[in-house]
């Protein structure tokens, strides 16, 4: 008797320990101890794939994975099958790609190419913070993680056929506040920093909008709604900023505080690579959402 194929495993490219290739179009990897029969349909903006005959070797239910075109993986058994609903924001080209060995996989690429009209040509200027003053209890400087998730940040939007700048030289080019100021069009300026709190540390994040602009307080709440629901850290303070940056130049804009640098545990995870990359894709899927012209949802 042939045993049933066992689903017993799922990832994507977020949830690949050291993986720090960001990509602009989303891939997930189903592993099967034997090999199933696959066929695919879509539903509306969703993507149902079901294995036949297989059962699962791992818990049903809902996988948040929230990269640049999918939201949520719900696995579940039906009958001898096993059914994949994928809940994208925009349909997508997608090919499935079968690899038969000790695991058998399946590889789903969604094309990043309906991601394209809404960055195509977007200028996004990006400030990553690095106080001379500003160290961790361990002495990592706020500069590292911050120039590290603007990178990162950077390749993900340049993925998507937007422009993005720094403020000052790097990996990407550089656009000054006088340039802007004298005319030269802008999008969107997103600082990234930390908080530094030495006497009272506090675990979370923190988002601050350029005040009196009614764009940016949607581009907050955005970046508010994606760090809730993707990263382990609570939201502590959404609020105006005092930053001079933001506040002065003509375009939508806020300052991230991507966790709190005197905090031992989010001192950690300004260190670690996924978690770094997770911040940079949450950034670009807020940034996503604010150029679709979305209204941010009710933060639970």
């Amino acid at each position: 008797m042939v045993p049933t194929p066992l689903l017993v495993n799922l990832r994507s490219h977020l949830s690949q320990a050291g993986d720090t290739h960001l990509m602009a179009g989303s891939l997930l990897v189903f592993e099967f101890l034997g090999p199933p029969q696959l066929s695919a349909r879509e539903d509306g903006p969703h993507l149902i794939l079901t294995f036949s005959p297989a059962a699962l070797n791992m818990p049903a239910g809902t996988y948040s994975v929230y990269d640049s075109l999918v939201n949520t993986v719900l696995v579940r058994e039906e009958g001898n099958a096993v059914v994949v609903s994928i809940e994208r924001d925009l349909s997508s080209p997608w090919e499935v790609k079968a690899e038969e060995g000790l695991l058998c996989r399946f590889t789903l690429y969604l094309d990043p190419r309906p991601l394209f009209p809404l960055f195509a040509g977007k200028i996004v200027l990006l400030d990553p913070w690095a106080r001379p003053r500003a160290f961790s209890p361990t002495r990592l400087p706020e500069g590292v993680p911050t120039r590290d998730i603007a990178g990162r940040l950077g390749r993900l939007l340049t993925g998507a056929g937007a422009r993005p700048h720094l403020t000052k030289g790097g990996s990407l080019p550089a656009l000054t506040p006088q340039a802007i100021r004298a005319g030269q069009p802008c999008d969107a300026v997103l600082g990234i920093a930390t908080t530094y709190a030495p006497r009272h540390p506090r675990s979370g994040f923190a988002v601050r909008r350029r005040p009196g602009d009614a764009e940016s307080l949607r581009l907050a709440r955005l970046i508010a709604q994606e760090i809730v629901r993707k990263l382990p850290l609570p939201l502590l303070a959404e609020d105006e900023t005092k930053d001079r940056l933001i506040r002065d130049l003509p375009a939508p804009g806020a300052v991230v505080e991507v966790g709190c640098l005197s905090h031992r545990v989010d001192e950690g995870l300004l260190r670690d690579i996924d978690f770094k990359q997770k911040v940079a894709q949450t950034l670009f899927n807020a940034l996503k959402h604010f150029f679709a012209g979305a209204a941010p949802r009710a933060i639970e």
